[in-house]
């Protein structure tokens, strides 16, 4: 082991700013190995943005980072975890698109995985006692499950410096003894750990060292052992904080009811009834998981429910609660905010009402009460125009509640509310619930953490399995009694709770929820199309239609692979179509009879250089010119469609009838480049889910940011996307020389919205991130079966595009509904 004098980690005079704004000034800090260093700040300090820059994930505006005495220049998330360096970030750095194993995978490197990968797997997820399957999508794993998956990847590598960023916010208490006996465990072998909390017990019972930022600056280190709670505080927030809880309502203000639940009931949780009348805060308590989140969505109108609730002697249905009641979510992330809007446009959202003008809204009424409002519950932000994702999670926490109380709210509901927030915005957020509820807005409140509860709340409902096993108020709203009521309760599940995830979930649920659903159901259809043809046409299965409507399938087949990985990534590609025609009308001044060998040759290298130029371009232009993925490939459809009618103005140069010969030949009915297709589609499959390339494919489409944070090259992934994706589009083109034979520049235009059909048809979301090559190769086939069935059934032309739309609608229905189940089986428990 090394000296405890040694560094693992020196931070000197690190500095980094924003547009401008100071996040970091002239900031070190030493980490020793073998010690929990604590880092204590108010939200906006500077804490998460310090530990970035150590992590690789920031590059400091100036000063040096040092690992083990060794100075460390443009250090990166790739080389940080080379180095030994592994952190938990306070919002998983998890990809919800991919499974909890393809997520281990992607994230760790492969020595960890050496011999059985699944083994492996499964013991360092049984090791953090997180109960779910391997094959589990993450996105439905709720939000405590996530995070102990971030802490599975810390701890994998066996790190020399371990970040933990908020690792207890979401844990439950017994999750946060385990994680507790790990890191003295890890602390006992050398390594060195930096611990970012907002609790000071924490610090007390954890940590050896704290250091003290505030307002991006270094404030003091100390032992714990050496420096008391009220000298922390005094660091951290630079004042006295007189009380964190504001005055609960005195004895003697008793008055009616003004908030009232009858025998309230709904999924996961059963009869539920409470009374509260004007300044009351109703608590909600319990063991993380035992119906509390379901409780409060029902309230919010997000889950359907029976039984009465009244507000200000009101009967108020689901309908009311659902546009009237202000909803806090456990996760602001994930369901509080848009995250690529501005501070103003989510505090404004649900109170545009109040913005009305005239004729439209007035953006001066909507500024002036937007920042009046922020500015009453002082909001940090660089401007109303930030982007809200700039902001710490404590003044996004408050930016959630200016919307609420904008709104003016019948109901203002509250799930864990200071998950993630400092000290000082705590008490303030405090404050804020509780005039809310002077003013008369009933409001309810559910935490994990008892002590919050006990200071806020002037009632607990206690709940346990979905029941409310005590209710207590008054003087019995204690800690001690609170944590009594919910381990001591004997009461019994109500259906629908999610009280306990099974260790196992069934495989054809799993299937039922992956990737591959959407490709059976179009064999399904395709199947029964052919059944509901064939007794009335015999033709229909003749050699000669199967060949022609496969060598069809072929041509749309391979540009939609193309499309499928640009709409994997999180893009798409318009300009598939023009490029198909603009490579075709080049080969028709190379590959016609006639032409030497070396001429047709140095065309087909001519075409494969073109769509590699045009690929790098697209790609480019997204990440390094920042257009948008629309924007960039609409403005390369226009100038290859203008570059095609430059070279031909109308259709000729015919291609070598040899060339044409060998693209569609045939073995019996099978043409050979669909057989090519096939085996393509296969590859591109397995490289997909079982290598790093598709990994970090879907990684990328998944969640850009977290993709960063793991240390995949983003920039490089995307470029090196569309690069394929014009390369698959080059194959395409082939086929189209086989089939029409000139060189024509209208030709492939098509071609753009009919890929993107066969690939939504597939299954690929057009959000990226999901998806599979063999779905859009069942599309591209259903796609032409559809076309060719119409002249079978008498149709006219244009019954193609009604049955085609019909098909996306219904598929577009399908996954919408499959999805939106699936968010509410695993809503955050």
């Amino acid at each position: 082991m090394q000296e405890r004098t040694a560094e693992t980690l020196a931070l000197r005079n690190i500095t980094k700013t924003y547009s401008g704004v100071a996040a970091l000034t002239d900031v070190s800090v030493h980490i020793r190995p073998g010690e929990v260093h604590a880092i204590l700040g108010e939200n906006g300090a500077g804490k998460s943005t310090l530990m970035n820059v150590a992590t690789g994930t920031t590059q400091p505006d100036s000063g040096t980072i040092s690992f083990e005495g060794e100075e460390v220049h443009a250090l990166n998330p790739k080389l940080a975890t080379s180095l030994g360096i592994a952190i938990v970030h306070q919002h998983p750095a998890v990809l919800p698109d991919m499974t909890v194993l393809e997520n281990l995978q992607v994230a760790l490197p492969p020595s960890v995985f050496e011999g059985d990968t699944m083994g492996t797997a499964q013991a360092l997820i049984d090791e953090a006692g997180l109960r779910v399957h391997l094959r589990d999508r993450v996105e439905t794993l709720t939000l405590a499950e996530k995070h102990l998956l971030e802490i599975v990847k810390a701890f994998a590598v066996r790190p020399k410096l371990l970040v933990l960023d908020e690792p207890t916010a979401p844990l439950g208490g017994d999750a946060v003894d385990a994680l507790f006996a790990r890191v003295r465990a890890a602390v006992a072998t050398g390594t060195a750990v930096i611990y970012i909390t907002h609790r000071l017990a924490e610090v007390r019972e954890l940590a050896d060292r704290v250091t003290v930022l505030r307002d991006g600056q270094f404030r003091g280190t100390a032992d714990v052992a050496d420096i008391s709670d009220e000298e922390l505080l005094a660091l951290i927030i630079g004042r006295k904080l007189e009380s964190t809880f504001p005055p609960k309502r005195g004895p003697g203000q008793e008055g009616p009811a003004n908030f009232v639940l009858d025998d309230f009931s709904g999924p996961g949780f059963a009869s539920v009834s409470a009374s509260a009348q004007r300044g009351d805060i109703i608590g909600v308590a319990g063991v993380v998981g035992n119906g509390q989140s379901e409780l409060l969505r029902a309230l919010a109108g997000l889950e359907s429910f029976t039984g009465g609730v009244e507000v200000e002697g009101r009967h108020v249905d689901s309908s009311d609660l659902l546009h009237r009641a202000a909803y806090m979510p456990a996760d602001r992330h994930a369901e509080g905010l848009m995250m690529s809007l501005s501070v103003r446009e989510n505090a404004a959202v649900s109170a545009l009402k109040r913005f009305k003008g005239p004729l439209l809204l007035s953006r001066s009424a909507e500024v002036d009460q937007v920042r009046e409002s922020l500015q009453s519950i002082s909001v940090k932000a660089p401007s109303m125009d930030a982007p809200v994702s700039a902001l710490s999670g404590g003044n996004q926490q408050k930016v959630v509640i200016s919307r609420a109380l904008l709104s003016d709210p019948l109901l203002l509901v509250a799930d864990e509310p200071t998950q993630g927030v400092d000290v000082g915005a705590r008490a303030e957020i405090y404050t804020i619930l509780r005039d809310a509820s002077t003013r008369g807005i009933p409001v309810v409140v559910a935490s994990s953490d008892a002590m919050e509860l006990e200071g806020l709340c002037d009632q607990v409902l206690v709940m346990s399995r979905g029941h409310v096993v005590e209710t207590l108020t008054g003087d019995d709203v204690t800690e001690q009694r609170i944590v009594s009521a919910a381990v001591t309760s004997t009461a019994e599940a109500v259906k629908g709770a999610a009280a306990e995830r099974t260790t196992t979930s069934s495989r054809i649920r799993r299937f039922i929820l992956g990737d591959y659903t959407p490709t059976a159901l179009l064999l399904v259809v395709m199947v029964a199309l052919a059944a509901y043809i064939v007794p009335g046409n015999d033709r229909y299965l003749s050699a000669f239609n199967i060949t022609n409507l496969l060598t069809a399938a072929t041509a749309l087949g391979f540009i939609a692979l193309g499309q499928n990985i640009a709409l994997l990534t999180g893009g798409i590609d318009l300009s598939v179509g023009p490029l198909a025609g603009f490579l075709v009308v080049i080969a028709s001044f190379f590959i016609n009879d006639g032409k030497s060998t070396a001429t047709m040759v140095l065309g087909l290298l001519l075409m494969v250089a073109v769509a590699a130029v045009v690929g790098a371009v697209n790609g480019s232009l997204i990440r390094f010119g920042k257009f948008t993925p629309i924007a960039a490939t609409l403005a390369m459809y226009i100038a290859l469609g203008g570059f095609a009618f430059l070279l031909r103005s109308s259709q000729g140069g015919y291609i070598s009838q040899s060339f044409q010969d060998a693209v569609n030949y045939s073995l019996g009915p099978i043409p050979v480049a669909f057989l090519v297709f096939v085996a393509l589609t296969l590859v591109l499959e397995y490289l997909l889910r079982r290598r790093p390339w598709g990994w970090r494919l879907r990684a990328v489409g998944s969640e850009e940011e977290s993709a960063r944070r793991i240390g995949i090259k983003v920039d490089t992934t995307v470029v090196l996307a569309y690069v394929c994706t014009s390369l698959l589009v080059f194959l395409g083109a082939l086929m189209l020389m086989g089939q029409y034979g000139i060189g024509d520049p209208a030709q492939g235009s098509a071609y753009t919205l009919t890929s993107i059909t066969a690939v939504v048809l597939g299954g690929t979301s057009l959000l990226g991130g999901r998806g599979t090559f063999v779905g859009t190769l069942v599309g591209a086939v259903l796609l032409q079966q559809v076309l060719n069935a119409t002249g079978f059934l008498g149709l006219g032309s244009t019954a193609q595009y009604y049955f085609q739309g019909l098909l996306i609608l219904v598929a577009a229905v399908v996954y919408t509904v499959a999805r939106s189940r699936r968010g509410r089986d695993t809503s955050v428990a």
